[in-house]
């Protein structure tokens, strides 16, 4: 069963990351981007689409090669210059423009590199793309897992002709990426082939869902670090396995945050709830303050394990930005 649209609405209050400035960012803000309202409280539904799979214990070449493909593919998928894959899920489902809005993110993710952490190893992991599309919380409501999977291998049959093509990935300079140099069509390609193999039927879907108790929810661009400026190939930016740590724990750790990972590796978009009707700048400022707390907390680890070593300096770092340009945020 597919939810109706007149139940959510989507309103835009800031441009498409493609459109920031990102060499006149800062790392250490949170702000909105987008803000969803329903007339009940909403609920998010994640699908895991599995690529390939990813060993934190190799670091080097092959893995940074790895993180270009998926992050350009990323790109792509959310770029009308690429596979669209709002577009896609419009066409899908018949419902339209403002019903695919409702797909409010589409990041990289790596399922399980929490709980590895934590165990203090890991070996083969799935990493994909992770969806989160917004539903009224009430029984029946569901996007069908059928037709996001059509719209997203379509998607990604475009953006493979696309590249085959030649054609440039979408967005990636440095004024509008965090990472521009982090990209590879070639990659992009080779992992499309096993994105379309990993997700031949909707059984090759992990999906859950999450209640927010909340009528309005905002998506917000936490800019952890400075994204890189042009030339500045040795700018430090987030490890690329211990930012989709820090991400995980922000979103474990937070109350009503959903967090998904950018793969330039310099922040995330943040899902945050309201379920008690707080203004906006109040709202986003609770937020910000409960992601400093993780990022210290984090930060204080002092073992040996690469993960959760490279995710601790991460933190740290980010903890830097937040206490130069949001002092405000920083736990008391």
């Amino acid at each position: 069963m597919t939810a109706p649209t007149a139940a959510i609405s989507v309103e835009y209050l800031a441009k498409h990351s493609s459109g920031k400035d990102h060499v006149a960012m800062t790392g250490g803000t949170l702000g909105a981007d987008k803000r969803v309202t329903g007339t009940g409280p909403l609920r998010l539904q994640h699908d895991f689409f599995p690529v390939t799979t990813v060993d934190p214990a190799e670091p080097g070449a092959a893995r940074d090669r790895l993180f270009a493909g998926i992050h350009s593919i990323e790109h792509a998928l959310a770029s009308p210059d690429g596979g669209d894959l709002r577009a896609r899920l419009a066409e899908a489902t018949g419902l339209g423009p403002d019903f695919a809005a409702r797909l409010i993110d589409m990041s990289p993710y790596i399922p399980g590199l929490l709980n590895a952490a934590d165990a203090m190893g890991a070996a083969g992991l799935p990493l994909g793309f992770r969806s989160t599309f917004v539903l009224p919380d009430a029984a029946g409501s569901t996007l069908s897992t059928a037709k996001l999977l059509a719209a997203y291998r379509a998607a990604l049959a475009v953006v493979r002709e696309k590249f085959r093509a030649g054609e440039p990935v979408p967005f990636s300079t440095p004024e509008a990426c965090g990472q521009y140099d982090l990209h590879s069509a070639e990659s992009a390609l080779e992992l499309i082939e096993l994105g379309l193999t990993a997700t031949a039927s909707p059984e090759q879907i992990t999906e859950t869902h999450s209640a927010t108790n909340a009528a309005e929810l905002y998506v917000c661009d936490l800019r952890l670090v400075k994204p890189r400026l042009p030339g500045a190939h040795d700018q430090q930016v987030l490890d690329l396995l211990g930012g989709h740590l820090l991400s995980q724990r922000i979103e474990h750790d937070g109350v009503n945050l959903t967090a998904g990972n950018f793969g330039c590796s310099t922040g995330e978009y943040l899902m945050v709830a309201n379920p008690e009707g707080l203004a906006q700048d109040a709202l986003l400022h609770q937020a910000h303050r409960e992601v400093a707390g993780t990022l210290a907390e984090t930060g204080s680890y002092t073992g040996q394990d690469p993960l959760r070593h490279a995710a601790a300096a991460d933190a740290r770092f980010s903890l830097e930005q937040i206490e130069k340009y949001s002092p405000d945020a920083l736990p008391g």
